[in-house]
């Protein structure tokens, strides 16, 4: 297995032959034209000119490109890699500031005088990136679709997860099930309805995604101790 000491870069075309591999270091990878076909044990990517891809160490992946394509890829030593950055797969929406960041990272690797100290701040603050403000589409999905039916396979395949998988990827992300997760955000909204609208219990029901009114009543009983009605109530007289 190869083995990497310090960080470096270099362009890469790849072919349209898949070849399957696993290394102890981690790739960042950004496009530069083209697609790149890319699989893990649990995801299905394609990463475009709209997409980067962080792959950590020890994951195995398997990879192929069938058209003309160019990718600046990173090599990153364990070593260098924060506990948060080095644990899964992240592949994040190419916005104007990886855009900007890329621009850097592409000059500094064609300058024949590359600053190691320099290249590893840019890679230092690529890493800030991909820790923070990732916001993922599933989650997001969810949070904007609660009111209707969510079948399990159409969050996972916007994470690009195997449906097997997703599951045990959204329990240890939100600290909950999917289907908990869902009942909070339909409890949180019928309550903001129950104490700022006249509605009645039913149409709450149904706004929030339940058919049935019992349904709602059921899961206000077990969070809050109360029916919607009771709830009602008590917040009026607050």
């Amino acid at each position: 297995m190869r083995q990497v000491n310090s960080t470096f870069a270099e362009k890469m075309h790849f072919i349209d032959i898949e070849h399957t591999h696993v290394h102890s270091f981690g790739h960042l990878v950004l496009p530069l034209q083209g697609t790149l076909n890319l699989k893990t044990r649990q995801r299905s990517l394609i990463v475009d000119y709209q997409h980067i891809l962080f792959l950590p160490p020890e994951c195995e992946h398997s990879y192929y490109s069938k058209e003309r394509n160019e990718f600046l890829v990173f090599y990153i030593p364990y070593t260098m890699l924060s506990h948060n950055c080095a644990d899964e797969v992240k592949y994040l929406e190419l916005d104007a500031r990886w855009r900007a960041l890329r621009f850097l990272m592409l000059s500094e690797c064609q300058n024949k005088k590359t600053n190691t100290i320099a290249m590893n701040q840019l890679l230092y603050y690529s890493f800030q990136l991909i820790q923070q403000n990732q916001e993922y589409p599933s989650i997001r999905y969810l949070q904007e679709n609660y009111h209707t039916s969510i079948p399990l396979k159409t969050l996972a395949i916007l994470e690009h997860y195997n449906i097997s998988y997703y599951s045990q990827w959204f329990q240890k992300k939100m600290g909950v099930s999917v289907q908990v997760y869902l009942q909070k955000l339909r409890l949180q909204e019928a309550k903001r309805l129950l104490r700022e609208t006249n509605y009645s219990i039913l149409a709450i029901a149904q706004q929030v995604g339940y058919e049935h009114q019992a349904s709602l009543t059921r899961i206000f009983k077990q969070s809050e101790g109360m029916t919607p009605s009771a709830y009602r109530n008590s917040s009026i007289n607050k």
